[in-house]
């Protein structure tokens, strides 16, 4: 069994200024296991998940291979065809403001500040260019989502909805649309942030086709099995999440 001390021995928690740079070494970062978070890269191998120390896993889906999507996934998005989904550059508004505030007071605890604890103020082209999804129904804004666009890959960064509209499965359907994006940009990788080697709410990034994960000490990516979301209970909803 794994101890403590030892787990402490081999820590990963880093954290860069975001700058511009070019999409191909963006690609490489992501490929190491770094993210964006709001004005920095970050990567780390370690959360506290229940009160406890646990294992991040960095995750990503291949794109070049086909059947991609599975049944309830091709269902999702028929059930939500009927919504006008709109994609185009970065930009804040005070409408994404105040949804992002209405979303963010499901979670019970470290609730973040503001949009940009998750998004640089020139999100459009910092580090990398980016895309946004701003989904309406009937006029009113519900959804946003967040990417950005290497050389090879696109990187999920952050999305918010309303949280009275749970029927609809707006996180996992802004999931699939930049997945769409992101093949029609004939990318070869899609990143979609960290899970835990322990049942979390992040679980459901394992339900996806051609999954990838990275090993800390190897750096190596291999393939992982699709997995249905573990069984959890009793634990507060965490706001680092690119998809809530």
């Amino acid at each position: 069994m794994q101890t403590h001390r030892s787990f402490l021995e081999d820590i990963i928690d880093e954290s860069v200024e975001l700058l511009p740079m070019a999409p191909v070494d963006f690609d490489a970062l992501l490929s190491k296991g770094w993210r964006l978070l709001g004005y920095s890269l970050i990567r780390h191998n370690f959360a506290i998940c229940r009160g406890r120390i646990c294992r991040t896993i960095p995750l990503r889906i291949r794109l070049d291979d086909q059947p991609f999507f599975s049944k309830s996934q091709r269902q999702l998005l028929r059930r939500n065809a009927g919504l006008d989904v709109r994609c185009a550059p970065i930009v804040i508004t005070p409408e994404k403001e105040a949804l992002f505030n209405r979303h963010t007071r499901r979670f019970s605890d470290r609730q973040p500040l503001s949009v940009y604890s998750f998004l640089h103020p020139e999100a459009n082209d910092t580090p990398v260019p980016g895309l946004e999804f701003s989904i309406y129904e009937q006029s009113k804004l519900i959804a946003c989502s967040y990417v950005h666009l290497g050389a090879n890959a696109v990187s999920a960064t952050y999305c918010f909805f309303d949280p009275d509209i749970a029927q609809r499965s707006l996180g996992s359907f802004t999931m699939l649309l930049e997945l769409e994006l992101a093949q029609r940009l004939g990318k070869q990788y899609y990143y979609h942030g960290y899970c835990y080697d322990v049942p979390s709410q992040f679980d459901y990034k394992l339900n996806f086709n051609h999954l990838e994960a990275m090993d800390w000490k190897s750096g190596a990516w291999a393939p992982r099995p699709r997995m249905p979301v573990r069984p959890w209970q009793g634990l507060a909803q965490e706001s680092g999440d690119p998809h809530g």
